[in-house]
C-alpha cells in the first residue's frame, strides 16, 4: 500500500470549502465594469433598432406618399415598433385601435375630401375666381 501526500492531491477534505470566485463576480461595495459594458451595449442595440425602424418608417411614409393610405401605414409601423420594443401586454387594445382608426379617417378626409389622389389640392370655382374690387387691410 502507498501513502499519497497532501500536495499530489488537492481536493481533500481541508480545501473542501474553499472555492476560487468566477472572474466575473463583484464583491459586494465594489464596481463591476462588465454590468456597465452590458447596459452600454443594450441601450445602443435599442438606439440602433429605433433608428432602422425609423429610417424604414421614412421609406415607407415616401413610397406611401399619394396613395389611399399615407398616414395609416406609418401609424400601423409605429404602433408594431411599440409592441416590439415595450411590453405592452398592460395596455389596452382599444388604444392602438383608435389610433389607427384616427389615421383611417385622416387619410380617408385627405383622399375624399380635401386632396386627389395624385396629393395636389382640388381646385373649386370660388378658389379661381379673381377679386374685382380694390383690397382693403384691416388695422
Amino acid at each position: 500500500m502507498q501513502i499519497y501526500l497532501q500536495e499530489e492531491f488537492p481536493m481533500t477534505t481541508t480545501h473542501g470549502s474553499e472555492h476560487a470566485a468566477p472572474f466575473w463576480f463583484t464583491s459586494p461595495g465594489g464596481g463591476d465594469s462588465l454590468a456597465w459594458v452590458a447596459l452600454g451595449g443594450l441601450i445602443l442595440a435599442l438606439y440602433g433598432l429605433v433608428v432602422l425602424y425609423a429610417s424604414f418608417d421614412r421609406w415607407a411614409e415616401q413610397r406611401a406618399h399619394g396613395t389611399p393610405l399615407a398616414k395609416t401605414i406609418p401609424t400601423l409601423l409605429t404602433i408594431a415598433l411599440l409592441y416590439e420594443v415595450f411590453p405592452l401586454g398592460h395596455v389596452s387594445i382599444l388604444l392602438p385601435l383608435s389610433a389607427i382608426l384616427i389615421a383611417l379617417m385622416a387619410d380617408w378626409a385627405r383622399f375624399h375630401v380635401g386632396e386627389g389622389p395624385a396629393g395636389a389640392p382640388e381646385t373649386r370655382p370660388h378658389d379661381t375666381a379673381v377679386a374685382t374690387g380694390p383690397e382693403t387691410a384691416h388695422d
